[in-house]
């Protein structure tokens, strides 16, 4: 038996669906990964399919100067800059039944991460929400826990990592993935698999 084939019980009535990075520069920019069309495809159609999970929005927000960009010693071509294009939200997500919203009065679901110039964060578990909360902290400890989004072996990995040691119960839409190499995202996935994460 594999860790994926243990079984856990699954209140869908309270899960959580977390998508991370669905962003223009990831699918279109400066930073395209690859299955990003694809993967948003199927996550807007899961969202629209299973309009009782509330939604999770992370996204990047960098300033300018970020430390993972090339030009200041990082790995990453300069991408997401706070408030640019290519750091909104896809816009096929403003369609969904549960789309992103950071209005007052209005249930908050986006978060930002990866917003200090000096600090890399790849997971959205610490990542902001604009009404002071971090995403960790609107969720319950236990609380099942669906998760999407771009990039499979960096923020999507990390974000489940986090997860998983704060005790929730974590599954993988894999077809809702982009990532940056195909070798990257199969290692990737084998590594969730061994942590106890449900690949869906």
């Amino acid at each position: 038996m594999t860790s994926n084939d243990i079984s856990f019980p699954i209140d869908t009535s309270r899960r959580i669906h977390i998508i991370i990075d669905v962003l223009n520069d990831f699918i279109s920019g400066t930073m395209v990964c690859h299955h990003a069309k694809e993967a948003i495809s199927k996550i807007t159609e899961r969202i629209n399919t299973h309009p009782y999970e509330e939604v999770r929005y992370v996204c990047d927000a960098h300033p300018s100067q970020h430390i993972s960009f090339i030009e200041h010693g990082g790995q990453w071509p300069t991408h997401c800059i706070k408030h640019s294009f290519g750091q909104q939200i896809d816009l096929s997500f403003y369609t969904c039944i549960n789309q992103p919203s950071c209005r007052p009065r209005i249930s908050e679901n986006v978060f930002e991460k990866g917003c200090c110039p000096d600090c890399e964060e790849y997971s959205g578990f610490n990542a902001m929400g604009t009404q002071g909360k971090t995403l960790g902290e609107t969720l319950y400890r236990g609380q099942p826990v669906l998760v999407s989004g771009i990039a499979t072996e960096f923020c999507v990995l990390e974000t489940v990592k986090d997860l998983l040691q704060n005790g929730f119960q974590v599954e993988v839409l894999q077809d809702g993935l982009a990532y940056v190499t195909l070798d990257g995202h199969r290692q990737a996935l084998t590594l969730m698999r061994e942590l106890g994460v449900r690949i869906i």
